[in-house]
């Protein structure tokens, strides 16, 4: 048993079981049942969890630091689509269902920060939800949050500029401060230089 895994786990099981509409206890025991799949890992700034092009095999769990998934336009252009933080799993659930028919990965999921967590085995995953319900419902939970978020996002891009970055701040409260103003500019959708306008006009 990952003890280890467990009791990082641990200190985010009142804030994650509100953000998935699931109990404490749920929660807790699919971090039991996760833990033998768990193997510690570190990143440096700018390592790919995921690279476009390979087959997800892992998603992430971190403990601590920021993630980011993006992709890159048919012209180059880097699009972020959103961020992972402390507590949150890691990785393109997209990527990670592509996976299941061995289909490469479309988008990159990259280190934005010093990242400490855990690397779990996305098929071991699987194989385990199939014999357990607390797991798959679980899954499922955070797959409904998922989608709302998604929608939101979807929504939120039609709004202004200045209307974009609030919903940043709203979303993703004290990360402003964690990244760069060029990945928050991907993230929104403007260049460099429109964000830093955007700055200015709002001191």
């Amino acid at each position: 048993m990952n003890k280890e895994f467990i009791r990082d786990r641990a200190k985010f099981s009142a804030i994650v079981a509100r953000r998935y509409g699931v109990t404490e206890e749920m929660y807790m025991q699919v971090t039991e049942l996760l833990a033998p799949l768990a193997t510690a890992v570190s990143l440096r700034k700018g390592e790919f969890l995921q690279r476009i092009g390979n087959v997800a095999q892992s998603v992430f769990w971190m403990q601590s630091g920021v993630a980011r998934v993006g992709f890159f336009t048919e012209a180059g252009t880097e699009v972020t689509l959103r961020f992972l933080m402390d507590g949150e799993p890691a990785g393109s659930h997209e990527d990670l269902l592509r996976a299941r028919d061995a289909l490469p990965a479309m988008h990159f999921v990259v280190a934005e920060t010093a990242m400490h967590g855990y690397r779990l085995d996305w098929m071991e995953i699987n194989a385990m939800s199939q014999r357990s319900d607390v797991l798959r419902d679980y899954y499922l939970k955070v797959s409904e949050r998922a989608i709302l978020n998604q929608g939101r996002r979807i929504y939120i891009s039609a709004a202004p500029a200045q209307g974009r970055l609030a919903a940043f701040r709203e979303e993703y409260p004290g990360l402003e401060q964690r990244i760069s103003q060029k990945v928050i500019a991907s993230f929104l959708g403007i260049t460099p230089q429109y964000m830093s306008q955007l700055l200015r006009n709002d001191k």
